[in-house]
Parts: structure tokens; C-alpha cells; sequence
């Protein structure tokens, strides 16, 4: 697996590229702006397929590139059924109380707990982990110990519970859950720096308070 992150927007969004090398095929995991020089150029080298845009929960910073990111590549844009209409309606997405100008379209896949999705030989499982938006999921790579943690978990901290569609008690359960997943895994968060799940066991303010770990 090679991975790409681009910070993104006034909110610095990491937009990820993940790319099978030996197939080509790729991933885009979330899209605040999709033209970006160093993004376009390896696209356009062409050889790399951009099979699917996922996206880890549907407020503006993660989705308003999403329009342009489908129309370049033709990839398959997939969110959890949850925040569907966040990708339609601005005031779902909240893009009306920012700068971003959202474009509105429709998800060609609407993903849940359990699905696998495959770009080439990875394999990217969903798990749905609300509490920051009702539909907010993470990716988990669990061949190349990935995930993609959205605005769930972060490096020591957490997502926000309190905008709409949020709630602290499932954003709590959501990181218990993340905690108590076996082994370490490299966490790649929707903003901020990388991480790893042991050291979020060990650091992070609030996993800390989740219980011991199973």
C-alpha cells in the first residue's frame, strides 16, 4: 500500500490516497478540495485508478471536493446511509454556514457496518462509529494495520459531539469500540497528525477513561 495525505482547506483536512501499487487501483478517503497540483499530477501520470471516494462522515470539510473529485475520475462515491443527504443539502452538511461552495450530488454506494470494500488487493472494512455524526464510520485495512478514523479519533483526543447528528454517549462507545479492537494499527485521522491505536490506548484523553482494554 502506498498513502498519500494532503492536508486540505482552512480546517486542514487530511484528504488520503490510498493506492494498491501493484494493480493500480486506488482509493480517495475524504475530499475537502479536489484540485490540488500534487493530487492531479499523480492522477494524471495515469496509473493510478481512483475506484472509490470514501467518505468517513458527511461534513463540508470532508465532502465539498466530492463533486469534482467524482467528475475527474468517475470513481463510485460511497457514505454511510446516515449521512446521505449531507452530500445534497447544504444544511446538512453545514457548507452553508462555511466558505466552501458544495456542489450537490448523490452517493453511488451507501455503506454500513460490516461491508468490504476492495481497491485492488486491500481490502477496507466499514465500521460504524457514530457520536460525531450519526453516519460517521471509520475504514480499517487490517492487512497493512490502517484506519482511517474520520473525525472519531484523533492524535490524544477526539471528535466534537456536540454539532448536529452528534452524541457523546455513541462518540464514547464508538472509542471504546476502536480500543478494544485487537492489535495496533496505524491511525490516520481526518485532521491532524498520524497516530497508533496503542498509543491512543495509552495517551489519549479519553480512551483513557474507557476501560481496560479486552
Amino acid at each position: 500500500m502506498k498513502l498519500y495525505t494532503f492536508p486540505t482547506g482552512q480546517l486542514a483536512t487530511n484528504c488520503y490516497l490510498m493506492v494498491d501499487e501493484q494493480r493500480g487501483e486506488a482509493a480517495l478517503i475524504d475530499v475537502c478540495w479536489f484540485f490540488l497540483p500534487e493530487l492531479t499530477a499523480l492522477l494524471d501520470g495515469g496509473e493510478i485508478n481512483v475506484k472509490y471516494i470514501l467518505l468517513t462522515h458527511g461534513h463540508y470539510d470532508h465532502i465539498c471536493g466530492v463533486y469534482d473529485a467524482k467528475e475527474y475520475t468517475g470513481a463510485q462515491v460511497a457514505i454511510h446511509a446516515a449521512d446521505a443527504d449531507c452530500l445534497y443539502d447544504p444544511s446538512k452538511s453545514m457548507s452553508d454556514q462555511s466558505p466552501y461552495p458544495q456542489t450537490p450530488l448523490h452517493a453511488d454506494l451507501l455503506i454500513d457496518e460490516g461491508d468490504e470494500l476492495s481497491v485492488g488487493g486491500l481490502i477496507l472494512k466499514v465500521l460504524h462509529t457514530p457520536g460525531h455524526s450519526k453516519g460517521s464510520v471509520c475504514f480499517l485495512e487490517e492487512k497493512e494495520c490502517a484506519l482511517f478514523s474520520g473525525d472519531t479519533l484523533f492524535f490524544k483526543t477526539a471528535g466534537r459531539s456536540d454539532l448536529p447528528g452528534g452524541s457523546r454517549t455513541e462518540l464514547m462507545s464508538s472509542l471504546l469500540r476502536l480500543k478494544n479492537l485487537g492489535g495496533d494499527y496505524d491511525v490516520y485521522p481526518g485532521h491532524e497528525q498520524k497516530t497508533t491505536l496503542e498509543f491512543e490506548r495509552t495517551h489519549n484523553f479519553f480512551m483513557r477513561r474507557l476501560g481496560k482494554k479486552s
